[in-house]
């Protein structure tokens, strides 16, 4: 093998063909792109969220419960602070209604009752600085989030009113552990100290409550500690989070976003090494004759193989290089983009692992895409030179079919890593591989089902124009991939958008309720029921809440449940959780019984086991059936039922859904609340109902659903910037596959039209033929791509979102013909020696072609 040639070889045809090999690459680079940007956002958030885990959670390991600790509980946790000589801290947070004593508005807030140093690393920041530490004093006063006073019309100074209680803003909170996303938008946070919190009279039976128990320890005594009562602190139904399973929580938070982003990208990338794919098969196509010149002077098959391979090399290195320097950009952009999802602020930076990866991607996926066309480009055979028509024995077929393998094995790789679970990465490889298989299927198809129609009837130019579709050497199968498969994602990702955001919409319906009120106590029903019914609020739907503990499943004690070990980490949650249940003898609109049936109103009055309705989830992760006993605390007292149905609850209807639900006639005297859920229109009576209530049942909190939605709606923008701006990454990959796939076919199409010419053919014939192919081309393409991204934007809404499903059918049919235009457009380009002397033109044209 003769180096120097190779690579002056090399050389010279990436000098001759440069500006279509940088027209291939920039398929690919924005591809690559799209993927380094996103890995390495995932990489920065998960470094900062890997340094800051200790201080975002405040703590070396947090305690969790929905009850005060038991006496156990805190006799353990004194043995730890004692052996390793520190403090501990504690948080009592609720939701509450706070009022502005001066606007007189209300809004829902995340009351946070601080007792002790918290946080035990990093530090509360406000503004002014330094008024944190006066929360632990006698004077009631409250730091909140800025949001909240601007939803209040409250400035620092003001008093908020937080059921029985009054308390003086003294500065707002621009830094502090805990909670960000869609909570915080919900709910703002108000810090109080946590000698206040019995003031306020909002804890109530049935409230909804969280005790939080911060601890630091060194790692030699807090490992060994976990270890030995972990068992018997989840016994006592008490969550235990160290900083680890801390920081995998928010990596698993917003992976899951970056993941779902990054198959955006990975299919940009198999849409751009489509167009490589394309471009290399007529690149090779016009080197044949150039190749067996070189045969016929003595040139080796494996001299011209290294030749052309270290030119696919060399493509996909610049691909890889470029793709990865936009892709620092996309990188640099993204955070901004998603700031409000992020759960730490991110340093922008450099990753140099997805450089790398950019570049290593680039040549892999080159020699990939081009390794087909350049088998077929070392088996030119020398007699080629004299007679053009002489074509080579097929080769071996093994040589396909690993080329095959590899790129079946590297796009379910690269699914694999890209996804948020094996099963969406297995669909999502499993989706793109029918996508293309549908696509060639189709072109294929339409190629045999246009050999045998017969056009007698009409013009030469049609005749013709639709003869070049299914002609030797035809562009149908890489024209329909190309384009089909660039529309089939641009209108996948923006029906299955649109959909979503329509389900929003709906949510805000006329019919639809948007005020719910939680935490009505039983003699505080009557009243509150006649003053929403006062105001003209429609109230659609009640329920009583009884807290609940688990305290036996399948004959066995849920404590000794939870003393195995090797218990799954579902189970073992559904058995600590503290449930909310409600009894019923009517199903609601929102359930569908999956298992079991539903009892009559007489079959709750009779004696132990009575029976109880499970969701499905739940009862999956407990491991029950129908017909399977369980056994309840239900605050002290012990309820033995048994299983009579199982349901499906649509969770995202906004009504009051439940995991248990138990006949009438059993908890009817235990401990309960009740929650409301009504409707009224005007905004402005919302707002006074809301102030009314807080002013007559301080412990009553109403939250206006429109909040949610509008947090929801938030949530979504944030989104919708990253995956805009990932689709746009892809449209445009799709608009240079579009360029590409038109470059390839031009000098053929050339060639085609000047014959045409010389047989006598107008250039008015000419441009009709070369038109009718490419609007027959790209109308075969669009159609396809149109109807598979209908039905992948069906299954995904359906089955992945669980909402109805309705097609956005002007934006899809405005995509269809732009799509038809600009591929017409360009794939009837090339027509410039139309008007030239025919002699002379080919006569350029196979000089051009044996050079």
């Amino acid at each position: 093998m003769n180096g120097r040639f190779i690579v002056a070889m090399a050389r010279r045809e990436a000098r001759a063909s440069g500006r279509r090999l940088a027209l291939y690459g920039s398929c690919m680079a924005l591809g690559i792109a799209s993927l380094v940007g996103v890995h390495g956002l995932r990489t920065s958030v998960s470094d900062n969220v890997s340094a800051q885990a200790q201080r975002l959670l405040g703590a070396d390991l947090r305690l969790t419960s929905r009850a005060p600790f038991e006496p156990e509980v805190e006799a353990t946790v004194a043995g730890l602070t004692e052996a390793a000589g520190t403090a501990s801290a504690r948080i009592t947070r609720f939701g509450s209604m706070a009022l502005a004593e001066a606007s007189g508005r209300t809004r829902l807030a995340d009351i946070n009752g601080i007792d002790g140093p918290y946080p035990l690393y990093g530090e509360i920041r406000t503004e002014p600085p330094g008024l944190y530490e006066r929360l632990a004093g006698s004077e009631p006063v409250a730091l909140v989030d800025s949001s909240l006073l601007i939803q209040l019309d409250a400035t620092v100074g003001d008093h908020l009113l937080l059921g029985l209680g009054r308390f003086q803003v003294i500065g707002t909170i621009t830094r502090a552990p805990g909670t960000f996303g869609l909570r915080t938008q919900m709910a703002p946070r108000v810090f109080i100290g946590g000698q206040h919190v019995e003031a306020t009279g909002l804890i109530q039976p049935g409230s909804l409550v969280s005790y939080l128990l911060f601890l630091s320890a060194p790692e030699a005594l807090l490992e060994p500690w976990i270890k030995t009562e972990r068992s018997a602190i989840a016994a006592a139904r008490v969550g235990v989070e160290t900083v680890e399973e801390y920081q995998e929580s928010l990596d698993q938070s917003f992976g899951v976003l970056t993941r779902y982003l990054g198959l955006v990208g990975l299919a940009a990338l198999a849409l751009g090494g489509i167009g490589v794919a394309a471009g290399v098969r007529v690149f090779v196509r016009e080197k044949l004759d150039s190749v067996a010149v070189l045969r016929s002077l003595g040139a080796q098959s494996r001299d011209v193989l290294a030749c052309y391979g270290l030119l696919a090399l060399l493509l996909g290195g610049v691909a890889g290089c470029v793709g990865s320097g936009l892709g620092v950009g996309v990188q640099l952009l993204l955070p901004r983009l998603v700031a409000g999802l992020l759960p730490v602020q991110v340093q922008s930076g450099i990753d140099v692992a997805s450089i790398v990866t950019g570049v290593g991607l680039g040549l892999w996926l080159a020699t990939l895409f081009a390794a087909g066309p350049l088998l077929d480009l070392g088996r030119v055979p020398p007699l080629r030179a004299l007679r053009r028509d002489f074509v080579a024995a097929p080769g071996p077929q093994r040589g396909r079919a690993l080329l095959i393998f590899a790129l079946g094995v590297s796009l379910l790789a690269a699914s694999l890593w890209q996804a948020p679970s094996p099963l969406v990465g297995l669909s999502f490889a499993g989706g793109l591989a029918a996508v293309l298989t549908l696509l060639a299927g189709a072109a294929a198809a339409a190629a045999a089902g246009l050999r045998k129609l017969r056009l007698r009837g009409a013009p030469y130019w049609l005749r013709q124009g639709i003869a070049n579709l299914f002609r030797p050497r035809n562009h149908t199968l890489a024209t329909t991939l190309a384009i089909g498969f660039g529309l089939f994602l641009v209108s996948t990702l923006h029906a299955v958008q649109f959909n979503v955001r329509q389900q929003f919409a709906i949510d805000t319906g006329s019919d639809r309720p948007n005020l719910i009120l939680f935490d009505v106590q039983p003699d505080q029903v009557a009243e509150v029921e006649g003053l929403l019914e006062e105001r003209g609020a429609l109230i659609s739907d009640r329920a009583h809440l009884i807290s609940a503990r688990l305290a036996g499943v399948g004959g066995r004690e849920a404590a000794d449940w939870l003393l195995d070990e090797t218990l799954d980490k579902n189970f073992r949650w559904a058995l600590r959780r503290e449930y909310r249940l409600t009894y019923s003898d009517v199903q609601r609109d929102s359930e569908l019984i999956v298992a079991g049936s539903w009892w009559q109103p007489a079959d709750g009055a009779r004696e132990e086991p009575v029976p109880v309705s499970l969701e499905a989830g739940i009862a999956e992760a407990l491991g029950v059936r129908v017909g399977d006993r369980v056994s309840w605390d239900i605050q002290g007292v012990r309820v033995e039922s048994s299983v009579w149905s199982l349901r499906e609850v649509d969770w995202g209807r906004f009504a009051t859904n439940f995991f248990v639900t138990f006949p009438n006639g059993v908890l009817e005297e235990a401990p309960q609340s009740t929650v409301l859920v009504a409707r009224l229109d005007d905004a402005n009576a919302r707002a006074e109902l809301q102030r009314d209530l807080v002013g007559l049942f301080p412990n009553v909190s109403a939250l206006d659903a429109t909040v949610i939605l509008n947090a929801l709606d938030a949530m979504r923008r944030e989104m919708n910037k990253a995956v805009r701006l990932m689709a746009a990454l892809t449209l445009a990959t799709g608009l240079v596959i579009l360029i590409a796939a038109a470059a390839t076919a031009r000098t053929e199409r050339r060639r085609e039209g000047l014959l045409l010419r010389t047989m006598g053919a107008s250039s008015q014939m000419v441009r009709r033929v070369m038109t009718t192919e490419a609007v027959a081309l790209a109308a075969l393409a669009v159609a396809v791509g149109t109807g598979l991204s209908i039905v992948a934007a069906w299954a995904t809404v359906r089955f992945v979102f669980e909402l109805p499903f309705d097609p956005p059918a002007i934006p899809l049919l405005a995509l269809a013909a732009a799509t038809l235009l600009v591929g017409s457009v360009l794939g009837a380009g090339g027509r410039a020696d139309a008007h030239r002397r025919p002699l002379a033109a080919l006569r350029e044209a196979e000089q051009t072609g044996a050079a």
